[in-house]
């Protein structure tokens, strides 16, 4: 699954669930620009997945078509086999990881996201006893998160940690951008690899070799995880 259907799926949701919705409050759930939350909807409605209702702003409603209610079906049975291989594949990365640095003495961990990616990051730390020192965001999505505050990504200069995983399926490359101009150093930054969603690191920060960088086009493959 790449990022463009991760996003059609998760605004199809959104629109089930809130047909009144602005475009402004759509753009900030599904962690994309105004501008393309309004090229996805005219896109959608172009495919006849949902239906644009009323002329005032304040009144505009997105309903969902039938062919939209089977594409949604379709697409989530799609994001449940792709969150499966990628949770075996991120989980035995992240353990291995993980338990080279615990070794080493790094076991104080910061995490930035709150989607499905940074789930998968929490329970690992959980289960290898890792101390999560804070969940950051930018901008937030929830409040709290898997019982911990958000806070929003000025929070990285007043914490103690060793580690932050980057764990969202967000524009990543904005993020790392957003981490290195707070002064967050690349050998500090676990990027988890996903499928479908290359992430290319040129002209973000050059990297040294003793970075936690890892291959953007990182094959993942479900089962074997220890």
């Amino acid at each position: 699954m790449n990022s463009s259907t991760y996003r059609d799926m998760h605004l199809l949701n959104e629109l089930t669930s809130s047909p009144g919705v602005t475009q402004r409050e759509l753009s900030k759930r599904i962690g994309v620009a105004l501008g393309l939350t309004n090229l996805m909807l005219r896109r959608l409605a172009k495919k006849g997945y949902i239906k644009i209702t009323g002329t005032k702003r304040s009144r505009i409603r997105y309903l969902i078509t039938p062919q939209g209610i089977l594409e949604k079906t379709r697409l989530t049975y799609e994001f449940i086999h792709y969150s499966m291989q990628l949770y075996g594949g991120v989980r035995r990365f992240l353990r291995e990881r993980l338990a080279i640095l615990a070794r080493a003495g790094d076991r104080r961990i910061l995490l930035y996201g709150t989607d499905e990616l940074a789930e998968i990051a929490f329970l690992i730390t959980q289960e290898m006893g890792l101390e999560l020192v804070g969940i950051v965001e930018e901008p937030p999505t929830w409040q709290r998160f898997l019982g911990h505050s958000v806070l929003t990504i000025g929070a990285v200069s007043s914490l103690s940690y060793d580690r932050i995983i980057v764990a969202s399926l967000r524009d990543r490359r904005a993020q790392i951008q957003q981490l290195v101009a707070l002064g967050v150093s690349p050998e500090r930054m676990i990027i988890l690899p996903i499928p479908g969603m290359p992430l290319d690191l040129e002209g973000i920060v050059a990297a040294p070799a003793t970075a936690t960088w890892v291959p953007a086009d990182l094959a993942l493959t479900p089962g074997g995880a220890p």
